[in-house]
């Protein structure tokens, strides 16, 4: 979309329902996308609900989301949400993420637009499908992807890692200097059910120790609360802050710099997982309740355990063996050999 000599580009609307921070991630290869496909256009974040786009993760977003909005009311009841679409002006191209058919119908007849793309199911009510598809994805951040392939008829662009800041990097260092080859443990998550066992933590983080790795524990709001007592059950290299209040560095600026002195992550499904992924680190990701074909990180390289594949549906189903040897895998395929020599840069 290039605009007329002389007039500003018409922004481009993303429509989002609630997002927390995983739900923000899996939805970044589409702004990225959107930002390559469309680079003259800005583009407004428009949220529903609450989205964690609004809060400091913003800064390490395309300088082309220009506008973010959260609790913009745009679904029940549908009167005011009518009411609040007719404030907006209009855009050159609208992507909603939405699942509501009503929301959905609702934005694609009020909001002035040049054209609307959406997933609901057989892309209804979408001025154009992906390429070659005729049923959406079954991952939600696919999904959302798939719409930048609709507006731009062939194969989008969504490349790219979240990267940290030059003193968060020295913050890192200094917890995580040069040598050994450090494996990540992510042990917590918003929801306890998402858990993989902390024993199971301990065993796994023993078996990569004597394969030469360093294990690190990677403890975020939820974990520091008892963060002794997963230090004194789980041995480890080194146990590591992502709130970032030790290192004296924004907490999504200092864990993006520790993820890139990983070789490879193991999380449980989190919002920490997705945001190591989106990092760029190769992660092995663990699901019990939730599942992986809807929710698996992007990541460059990743291997999902699901404990279904294990006989159950809990997460202590899975056992830190096929773990360990996931971890293995991706060091192998990444090139890098449990040896403290080869940690990565």
């Amino acid at each position: 979309m290039t605009p007329s000599a002389g007039m500003p580009a018409r922004p481009i609307a993303v429509l989002v329902e609630r997002e927390g921070l995983g739900d923000v991630l899996l939805k970044l290869p589409l702004l990225r996308a959107i930002a390559r496909g469309f680079p003259d256009c800005p583009i407004w974040w428009i949220s529903t609900h609450q989205t964690d786009m609004a809060g400091p993760l913003r800064q390490f977003m395309p300088g082309e989301l220009a506008v973010v909005r959260e609790h913009a009311g745009l679904g029940k009841p549908l009167r005011e949400a009518a009411r609040r679409l007719r404030e907006y002006p209009g855009f050159s191209l609208i992507f909603d993420t939405r699942s509501r058919i009503a929301n959905v119908w609702l934005a694609r007849h009020i909001l002035a637009h040049e054209k609307f793309f959406c997933c609901l199911p057989g892309y209804f009510l979408s001025s154009a499908r992906p390429p070659g598809r005729f049923t959406r994805p079954r991952h939600i951040g696919e999904r959302a992807l798939s719409l930048a392939q609709a507006a731009l008829g062939a194969a989008a662009d969504a490349s790219g890692a979240l990267e940290a800041t030059t003193a968060a990097r020295q913050a890192a260092q200094a917890v995580l200097p040069e040598g050994p080859l450090y494996v990540g443990l992510g042990v917590g998550s918003r929801n306890a059910r998402k858990n993989w066992p902390i024993e199971k933590f301990a065993e796994l983080s023993r078996s990569l120790s004597g394969r030469g790795m360093a294990p690190v524990l990677l403890l975020g709001p939820r974990e520091i609360e008892r963060a002794e007592a997963i230090r004194a059950a789980v041995p480890a290299f080194a146990s590591v802050d992502l709130t970032g209040s030790s290192a004296g560095s924004g907490s999504f600026d200092f864990t993006i710099a520790i993820a890139e002195r990983l070789a490879v992550v193991v999380a449980n499904d989190s919002g920490t997982g997705h945001l190591f992924a989106a990092a760029g680190r190769p992660i092995v990701s663990l699901f019990g309740p939730t599942d992986p074909r809807r929710w698996a990180p992007f990541a460059p390289l990743r291997k999902t355990l699901w404990a279904r594949e294990f006989g159950g549906e809990a997460m202590e189903c899975i056992p830190p063996q096929a773990v360990s040897a996931a971890v293995e895998e991706i060091l192998g395929r990444t090139g890098f050999a449990a040896m403290p020599s080869r940690m990565p840069r």
